[in-house]
């Protein structure tokens, strides 16, 4: 059996997290639920998502949440939260207790999909969540709500993000990709089973906000490189480039993926 995890939104629904530009409890739930259908229905991943819905202190919520946590089999804890500062303040953190290289990853991942910078791993062993829950946990500062320039990043890449952090997770717990409907093979057969780091762009291309090419968000011209996140498909099979702001051609007529030595 896979390896299980679970993930949960921070504060509650009468205990507001953060709020600004943008609301740290309502987006930190689209994140869950997003994350939650990637690891569940494009990995093969298992596991729990929690949204806590009653507690009227923060004592409680906090309480609620571990319990929930501390209730299930499982093998890793994710907390999603956003950041709160001066509308100066920008940026992707991850913390935690005793996963720093999780952590470092999963910050690095997260400001890749947004396009802001990467705060990097913090130990935090005095935050509730990480000291209370039993298997090893981290907790996501998706952005800054207080930032115009963070809350546009997010609100232009969700599936990025999304997508970013699933991958992380998927990695951690030894998770695969799951067939695409109605395409027989593997999503990562062949060429696909290289692990991409970097495109450089053969011809000018498009960046666009869906698998399905509708809607074009930004231009590239050739010779531009954009980091690689991951590999999607359409409806259809074909393969994806999910990068900063988007998606894009996997096409080898129109760009050239290739590997960085870490």
């Amino acid at each position: 059996m896979a390896k299980q995890f679970v993930i949960s939104s921070g504060h509650g629904d009468k205990v507001a997290g953060a709020i600004g530009i943008l609301n740290e409890h309502e987006e930190a739930k689209k994140v869950v639920n997003r994350v939650f259908d990637i690891l569940t229905k494009e990995y093969n991943g298992v596991g729990f998502k929690y949204h806590e819905t009653t507690a009227t202190t923060q004592d409680q919520n906090l309480s609620n949440i571990v319990s929930f946590h501390n209730g299930k089999t499982r093998e890793l804890d994710v907390s999603i939260h956003f950041n709160s500062a001066t509308p100066a303040a920008t940026g992707t953190e991850c913390l935690y207790y005793d996963a720093l290289t999780l952590s470092a990853k999963m910050s690095a991942a997260m400001a890749a999909a947004l396009g802001i910078v990467d705060r990097g791993a913090k130990e935090r062993k005095e935050l509730y969540f990480l000291r209370n829950t039993n298997k090893p946990a981290i907790l996501l500062e998706v952005c800054f709500v207080t930032s115009e320039k963070d809350a546009a990043a997010y609100h232009n890449n969700f599936e990025a993000l999304c997508q970013a952090i699933g991958k992380i997770v998927a990695g951690h717990l030894g998770y695969v990709k799951n067939l695409v409907e109605g395409v027989s093979k593997p999503v990562n057969e062949g060429y696909y089973t290289k692990k991409f780091d970097r495109l450089v762009t053969l011809t000018d291309i498009g960046v666009y906000e869906d698998k399905e090419f509708k809607v074009e968000k930004k231009r590239h011209k050739e010779g531009k490189k954009l980091d690689i996140i991951d590999i999607a498909h359409s409806k259809n099979g074909t393969p994806r480039f999910i990068v900063c702001g988007g998606y894009c051609t996997a096409n080898r007529k129109y760009v050239k993926a290739y590997s960085i030595d870490k």
